[in-house]
C-alpha cells in the first residue's frame, strides 16, 4: 500500500490530503522527520547557484526536516552554522553538500531553525529542526535569519539578496533591531549579547 508523504503537527496534515485515518494518527502523535531525511524539500536552481524549496505544501508549525553534522571550533564561513559560543556545525565528512547548506538568508524568514543547547565541554553535534513559521505552498523558498544564529559571521558576511543589506551577524545589527530580535535568537546568541552588554557597562 502506497501512501502520500506527509509531515505532521498536532491534529494537522501538512500535505493537505487528510482522511479520518490520517486525522486519527495526527491526534495520537507528532511526526518528526528522521534526521537526514529531506523528502519534504528539493533543490531549485537560483541565479548562479541553488536554493532549498518546499517539495510539498507545509502547515505553519510543522517540522520540515532535521539535520546534524560535525562540530568544529571555529567559523569556517560557507557551509558552517554557529550552534554554540565556540561551536560551529558543518556537514559530516561523508555527507558532501547536504540540502540544509542551501538554506538562504532572509530578515523575514519562512523557517525557524532550533536545537537544544550544547554541553559546555566537548559537545556532541546537536540535531537541528527546521520548522515552518507560516503555511507554505509547494515550491516556496525555505529561508532563515542567519543573525539569530551567528553573532559575528566569517569575514565580511554576505549581502542579503532581498534587501541589499550587508549581513554580518547579530552583533552588527542596529540596537533597536537587536532588542526586537533577541527573544527569537538562539541561546548562545543571547548569552554572547549579555556578555557584550556586561562588558560595555563594566567600562563605564
Amino acid at each position: 500500500l502506497k501512501t502520500p508523504f506527509c509531515c505532521w503537527r498536532p491534529k494537522h496534515s501538512v500535505c493537505g490530503r487528510e482522511t479520518p485515518w490520517t486525522r486519527l494518527l495526527a491526534t495520537m502523535c507528532m511526526y518528526m522527520p528522521p534526521v537526514g531525511s529531506y523528502a519534504a524539500v528539493r533543490l531549485q536552481r537560483h541565479g548562479a547557484g541553488q536554493r532549498l524549496v518546499a517539495a510539498l505544501p507545509v502547515a505553519a508549525g510543522a517540522a520540515i526536516f532535521r539535520f546534524s553534522g560535525q562540530i568544529v571550533g571555529r567559523n569556517t564561513g560557507d557551509r558552517c552554522l554557529q550552534v554554540g559560543q565556540q561551536s560551529f556545525l558543518t556537514p559530516a565528512s561523508q555527507e558532501g553538500e547536504p540540502p540544509w547548506v542551501f538554506l538562504q538568508h532572509s530578515f523575514r524568514p519562512s523557517v525557524r531553525i532550533t536545537h537544544p543547547p550544547l554541553a559546555p565541554r566537548d559537545p556532541d553535534p546537536p540535531v537541528l529542526t527546521a520548522t515552518a513559521i507560516e503555511a507554505l505552498p509547494a515550491g516556496a523558498p525555505l529561508t532563515f535569519d542567519y543573525t539569530l544564529h551567528e553573532y559575528v559571521m566569517h569575514g565580511d558576511g554576505f549581502v542579503c539578496e532581498e534587501t541589499g543589506r550587508q549581513v554580518r551577524g547579530f552583533g552588527f545589527l542596529e540596537r533597536a533591531e537587536q532588542e526586537a530580535a533577541l527573544p527569537r535568537a538562539m541561546r548562545h546568541i543571547r548569552s554572547q549579547h549579555s556578555q557584550f552588554l556586561f562588558g560595555q557597562e563594566s567600562r563605564c
